[in-house]
């Protein structure tokens, strides 16, 4: 089998199964993966003459290609379209970022160096308390360039201080995935959790980063600790939010920059 290929089965309920393929990736054990655009399922065979005119039902799936040794069969052979890769590109640009700028001819440095431009005005707009422009510049340079986790963590910081926990939390979980060993979102994470009010949760992150960053043992063991208190004991603050009182006293004046931003350093 090969890109282009069509491929169709019918299955117990009698309906025929349609997938194209666009892209095959071969892996060092010999093992192939079908990158495929799945179509509907249809009530009669399709012909290769019918093939276009049904409808898309997943742009992109990965696929074993060991899945289509049986029970399938190829109809046709069909170029493939640039927007049919369209959704291919984006798994790409998520897991091969260097890939994709290669199948979608775009050169590597300047599509980092323009998120990394929009990066730098996010974080002018974030010091300057415009935080909505911010975040619009900063997911216009997630869009761009989706490895930059500096923007997915300031843009999760940013929710934080808009207080909306839910969504700040749900980008420091993105920015762990692009980037696992970062410990700013893994701590911060656990804040969310606490503000959520899901204090289980929140006391199994910081036990969990005690050993994770041991350089930070003692500001996670903290927070587990206040995690687990009862709701009238005061809260203990963060080795972030001293760094920001320190810098006050220091200068007499508030920081210009959010107590998360110090941690960061």
């Amino acid at each position: 089998m090969k890109a282009g290929d069509v491929l169709v089965s019918q299955k117990a309920d009698d309906a025929w199964s349609t997938v194209k393929i666009l892209a095959i990736d071969t892996w060092p054990d010999g093992s192939l993966t079908f990158h495929c655009m799945w179509y509907e399922p249809t009530k009669q065979r399709p012909t290769p003459e019918t093939v276009e005119s049904l409808k898309v039902l997943a742009w992109h799936a990965p696929i074993a290609a060991q899945a289509y040794a049986a029970d399938w069969d190829v109809l046709c052979s069909l170029p493939v379209l640039d927007r049919e890769l369209e959704g291919f590109h984006e798994y790409l640009k998520l897991t091969d970022f260097s890939r994709y700028a290669a199948a979608t001819g775009q050169d590597l440095r300047a599509l980092a160096s323009h998120a990394t431009e929009l990066y730098r005005q996010a974080c002018a707009l974030g010091d300057a308390g415009e935080r909505q422009g911010a975040i619009e510049l900063y997911t216009k340079a997630i869009d761009i360039f989706p490895l930059l986790y500096e923007a997915i963590d300031n843009r999760a910081f940013t929710y934080m201080e808009l207080g909306d926990y839910a969504t700040a939390l749900q980008g420091f979980e993105e920015s762990l995935r692009v980037n696992p060993t970062g410990n700013a979102a893994f701590f911060s994470r656990g804040e969310c959790l606490m503000k959520l009010g899901m204090l289980d949760q929140a006391a199994a992150v910081f036990e969990e980063g005690a050993t994770r960053f041991p350089e930070h043992r003692d500001l996670y063991l903290r927070f587990l600790s206040q995690s687990k208190a009862k709701p009238s004991e005061p809260p203990v603050r963060s080795e972030a939010s001293s760094l920001a009182e320190v810098s006050t006293k220091a200068t007499d004046r508030r920081p210009t920059r959010s107590w998360w931003k110090f941690w960061r350093q």
